[in-house]
C-alpha cells in the first residue's frame, strides 16, 4: 500500500519542471530511471544528482512528521531501552556517535554546537556529554518531543525556529544522514554559513553516490535515490557548491579515525572517497 502511495505520487508530479533544485539551472540531464518511474538526473552546473519527478514541500513535511521511519533512528525506544542507553551514555547502542564526536573534537575541541536533523535528540545528549553545549533540530515534533522531555536536551522543531539563531553564534555543525532528504541544499548552506563563527566547522555524513558501489550499480544500489532520499551527493559537489558560501571544504569515506583524518587533512593529502558513507568537513572562513 505504501509503495502505491509514493507511485501516485510521483505519477501526480510528473508535471513539474526538471530545473536543478540547487542553482535552479535548466541544463539537467537523465542519468538513469529507477523503478521505471524515478528518474536521476544531473545539473551540468553544479552537478548536483537529484530524484525527478521532485517533491512538493508541503508534503515533505507532512511526510516527516507521521509517515518517516527509519531503521535505527526514528523508531522511539521503551523507557527500559532508554535508560540502559542513558545510564552507558549510548555506548554499545545503535544511537552511539562516539566516533562522529571523535572526529568533531579534532577540529573543534568545545563550543556550541546544532545537531541539525538530530531526530530524537540522542546525539544532541551524547554531544553535551562530550563538553560541548549542544542543541537539536528535528522537523518532527513527536521526536523532538520525545528528547526534550526524556534526554533534557534542548531541541527546536520548527522552520522558523532556526531562523531566530543569532548569526554567528554557533561553532559547529553536524548533520548526519539528513541533507540527502532534502528538497534543497542553497537555503541549507546559506544557513550554516550564516550561523557559523569565522573558523566554525561543519560535519556531515550522507551516503556516498559518488563511491565504487554506486559507479557500478547506479540506481540499482539502494541508497541511490528512492522514496526518502530526493538527492544524490557525493564529494565533488560539496567541494565545488560549498566554497561561494564561505567554506573550505574536504570529503572522504571510510575512516573514522579521527587522528588519521586530521594529520591526512593538515598534509593536504586526500582520503579515500570509495566506500559507501560520505564524510565532509567545512570550515567557515576565518575573515
Amino acid at each position: 500500500m505504501r509503495r502505491v502511495k509514493f507511485a501516485t505520487r510521483i505519477l501526480l508530479n510528473y508535471g513539474c519542471d526538471k530545473n536543478c533544485p540547487f542553482c535552479q539551472s535548466t541544463n539537467t540531464y537523465l542519468i538513469a530511471r529507477k523503478d521505471v518511474i524515478l528518474q536521476l538526473r544531473r545539473c551540468k552546473l553544479c552537478g548536483l544528482m537529484f530524484r525527478w519527478p521532485k517533491e512538493d514541500p508541503a508534503f515533505s513535511e507532512r511526510f516527516y512528521q507521521d509517515s518517516y521511519q527509519e531503521i535505527g533512528t526514528t523508531e522511539l525506544p521503551d523507557p527500559v531501552t532508554l535508560k540502559t542507553f542513558i545510564a552507558n551514555n549510548f555506548a554499545g547502542s545503535p544511537r552511539n556517535i562516539a566516533d562522529q564526536i571523535g572526529v568533531i573534537k579534532t577540529f573543534l575541541p568545545q563550543g556550541r554546537v546544532l545537531d541539525f536533523g538530530c531526530s530524537w535528540g540522542y546525539g544532541v545528549y551524547q554531544l553535551k556529554r562530550a563538553g560541548y553545549d549542544a542543541f537539536g533540530f528535528d522537523i518532527s515534533r513527536p521526536r523532538a518531543e520525545l528528547g526534550r522531555r526524556e534526554l533534557g536536551v534542548e531541541i527546536l522543531d520548527k522552520l522558523e525556529d532556526l531562523q531566530q539563531i543569532p548569526s554567528q553564534s554557533v561553532d559547529g555543525v553536524f548533520a548526519c544522514h539528513v541533507l540527502e532528504h532534502l528538497l534543497s541544499l542553497k537555503e541549507i548552506f546559506e544557513f550554516f554559513a550564516r550561523i557559523l563563527k569565522p573558523g566554525g566547522v561543519v560535519y556531515i555524513m550522507a551516503p556516498n553516490s559518488g563511491c565504487k558501489k554506486a559507479r557500478e550499480i547506479g540506481v540499482r544500489w539502494q541508497s541511490m535515490i528512492n522514496e526518502k532520499h530526493t538527492l544524490a551527493l557525493d564529494g565533488k559537489f560539496f567541494e565545488l557548491n560549498m566554497a561561494p558560501f564561505g567554506f573550505d571544504v574536504w570529503s572522504f569515506s571510510d575512516t573514522q579515525d579521527a587522528t588519521a583524518i586530521r594529520t591526512t587533512l593538515d598534509r593536504k593529502d586526500r582520503l579515500s572517497t570509495e566506500g559507501e558513507e560520505l564524510r565532509v568537513i567545512g570550515r567557515r572562513y576565518a575573515h
